[in-house]
């Protein structure tokens, strides 16, 4: 997609067209060296594959008292506002906003809805979905200003469950339901793009962030007076976010958090979860320093896994979760083995629970999204 500009003063909260989107620098390496992780555990183990400066036994993770107080949860009311930047020159009758698993898109969309006070359409129900029925878009209507926070939320991939959608992306994108902003899955929206087909109306996401860009967002979120707090790698033993004198001084930042912007394709939802997940302090009461294990560390996903396990992943993913019932409904294949396909990847730490539906882990997701390309599964363009 676009080229790579320098990120020195790019803003951290870019919205910008989609066909401008950019990986960060390094992600194609960071693919190829999770394949390579992947084979040397194999061979040799995993303890035997990663050699750290800092071992972990040695640190224990934070109360959740300060890691609440050091990684607070994500604020997306910059995204709202950079998005609501884009819109004040959109005409369109439907405008985009997409964003990956973990990438806030509902969030950003509900804010600027809020902010604008634009009435959000609420989804139909997963059993107005499976019948078919598209009672629901009949409720859409009389609405001059509308927003759809998740539209992965209005289908159902089978023949029944594509209906509404159809029904109501034709209305909106012809203009007969006035002017709305729609927040979607990327996965989703790439599913939707192949069999709807939705060219023609304007699509914004997030700028990818470069790790210079994470580490001033990082060192802000744990910045509430003075400097932000020493952390460092475990892996390299070196200091991860850089402190106000070397950015003035134009020192590059610690090459860790490039590394993890690159595994997380710039996208500050996923690399948050990262962040938070893997920071730790030293046993010892006499260290005040903070650690970060290898950020890079996630719930293993076998390069064998099997077609069944890859069909479950790929349906979560393109309807951004399902709960059991609507995952055996969307799959070839039986409730029992959807069941038993979903059981074996939530032992395995590659899929959670989140408001009820089962949805890709966010430590998961760069590995699932890898095996699903290698396969030539349909991916998302982000």
């Amino acid at each position: 997609m676009g080229e790579h500009p320098s990120s020195a003063d790019t803003p951290l909260w870019e919205v910008v067209e989609l066909d401008q989107f950019h990986t960060p620098e390094q992600t194609q390496a960071s693919q190829w060296r999770r394949s390579l992780r992947s084979v040397s555990t194999w061979l040799v183990g995993k303890n035997a594959a990663e050699q750290q400066v800092k071992e972990e036994s040695e640190l224990h993770a934070l109360p959740e008292v300060r890691l609440a107080h050091l990684v607070p949860p994500i604020d997306w009311s910059f995204a709202a506002k950079a998005l609501a930047q884009q819109l004040e020159s959109c005409q369109a009758p439907v405008t985009f906003f997409i964003a990956p698993p973990h990438g806030g898109h509902t969030a950003v969309v509900r804010q600027w809805a809020e902010e604008h006070q634009v009435a959000c359409l609420p989804p139909p129900t997963l059993n107005e979905l499976a019948k078919g029925g598209t009672e629901w878009v009949e409720r859409c209507v009389n609405q001059q200003k509308w927003a759809v926070p998740a539209l992965e939320r209005h289908f159902l991939r089978h023949t029944q469950g594509i209906q509404g959608i159809r029904e109501f992306l034709e209305r909106a994108l012809s203009g007969r339901l006035g002017q709305g902003v729609i927040g979607c899955d990327s996965w989703a929206y790439a599913y939707l793009q192949q069999v709807i087909g939705i060219n023609g109306a304007p699509v914004f996401t997030l700028q990818s962030m470069e790790g210079e860009q994470l580490s001033r967002y990082f060192a802000a979120l744990a910045t509430h007076e003075g400097q932000p707090p020493a952390v460092y790698s475990t892996r390299t033993g070196k200091q991860v976010l850089s402190d106000s004198a070397s950015e003035q001084n134009g020192k590059a930042p610690n090459k860790e958090l490039q590394r993890l912007a690159a595994h997380c394709r710039g996208h500050v939802g996923l690399a948050w979860h990262y962040w938070r997940k893997r920071l730790r302090e030293p046993n010892a009461d006499d260290e005040d320093a903070l650690w970060l294990v290898d950020a890079l560390a996630e719930a293993e996903l076998s390069a064998n896994t099997g077609d069944i396990a890859t069909l479950v992943l790929h349906a979560l993913l393109v309807h951004g979760g399902l709960d059991d019932h609507a995952l055996g409904d969307v799959l070839p294949f039986s409730h029992h083995e959807a069941l038993n396909a979903r059981l074996a990847l939530q032992r395995k730490g590659i899929i959670l629970s989140c408001e009820g539906r089962w949805q890709v882990a966010p430590l998961s997701y760069a590995s699932v999204r890898q095996l699903l390309e290698s396969r030539n599964y349909l991916v998302d363009p982000l």
